[in-house]
C-alpha cells in the first residue's frame, strides 16, 4: 500500500517475491523482475492500478494466486517457458490486457485466472494444458477466438461465460466434460462443435447464447441429447 511509490529496483540477489509484497502500490508503472527470481507470491502486485508493463524472466516457475489481479493498466504479458501453472485469479480484473502468451510448460489454468479481462481479444491455449479452470475466462467480452488443444480433458464451470464476442467454438476430441454455464451468455456464439467424447454437459452450458446457435455433433451423442433437451438447433456433422 505504498501508494506514491513510482519505481523499484529489484536486485539479482532476490530469489522470490513474497505474498502481497507490492500490493496496492498504485503509482508503480513498470517493474523488471530479475533473472534470479523463481516465484512470484500470491497477490505480489495485486491492485497496482497503473502498472503498464512487467517483465517476467524465464527463471520464474510459479505465478501465485492474484499475483497481478486488478492491474487495470497492464496491456500485455508474456508468461515464460518455466511456468507450469497460472494461479487462481492470477490476472483477474486486468481490464486493459489485450494479449497474453501462455507457454507449452503450463499444464493448468487456474480458476478465474483471466476473469474480467474485458480487452482480451484472442487466446491460444497450448497443448500442455489439460484443464481449464472454473470461470477462467469469465467476462472476457472482447474475446473473438479461442483455440482449445487436444490435450484438454475438461472445461470448467463458467469457463467462458459472458464472452460476448465469441462466434464459434470447436471442442476437441479429448474433452469429456463441459461444466455448468461454461459458455452461457455468449451472445454472438452461433456455432459450436461438440465431439462424441463429451459425455457430460452441465446445466445452462450454452444458455443465453445467440438465437441462431447451432450445435454440431454426432447422431445419438450427448451433444444431440443436450440440444434437444434445451430446445436448441442440432445438426449432424
Amino acid at each position: 500500500d505504498c501508494e506514491s511509490l513510482t519505481s523499484v529496483t529489484i536486485p539479482n540477489s532476490v530469489t522470490s517475491i513474497g505474498e502481497n509484497a507490492f500490493h496496492g502500490c498504485e503509482s508503480l508503472t513498470s517493474v523488471t523482475i530479475p533473472n534470479s527470481v523463481t516465484s512470484i507470491g500470491d497477490g505480489a502486485f495485486s491492485g497496482c492500478k497503473n502498472l503498464k508493463s512487467v517483465r517476467i524472466p524465464k527463471s520464474v516457475t510459479s505465478i501465485g494466486d492474484s499475483a497481478f489481479g486488478d492491474c487495470f493498466s497492464l496491456t500485455s504479458v508474456t508468461i515464460p517457458d518455466g511456468v507450469t501453472s497460472i494461479g487462481y485469479r492470477a490476472f483477474a480484473g486486468c481490464s486493459s490486457l489485450t494479449s497474453v502468451t501462455i507457454p507449452n510448460s503450463v499444464t493448468s489454468i487456474g480458476k478465474e485466472a483471466f476473469n474480467g479481462c474485458t480487452s482480451l481479444t484472442s487466446v491460444t491455449i497450448p497443448d500442455s494444458v489439460t484443464s481449464i479452470g472454473d470461470s477462467a475466462f469469465l467476462g472476457c467480452k472482447s474475446l473473438t477466438s479461442v483455440t482449445i488443444p487436444d490435450s484438454v480433458t475438461s472445461i470448467g464451470d463458467h469457463a467462458f461465460e459472458d464472452c460476448d464476442s465469441l462466434t464459434s467454438v470447436t471442442i476437441p476430441d479429448s474433452v469429456t466434460s463441459i461444466g455448468e454455464d461454461a459458455f452461457r451468455g455468449c451472445g454472438s456464439l452461433t456455432s459450436v462443435t461438440i465431439p462424441d467424447s463429451v459425455t457430460s454437459i452441465g446445466k445452462y452450458a450454452f444458455n443465453d447464447c445467440s438465437k441462431d446457435l447451432v450445435i454440431y455433433g454426432k447422431a445419438g451423442s450427448e451433444a444431440e441429447r443436450y440440444a434437444k433437451k434445451n430446445w436448441m438447433k442440432f445438426q449432424v456433422e
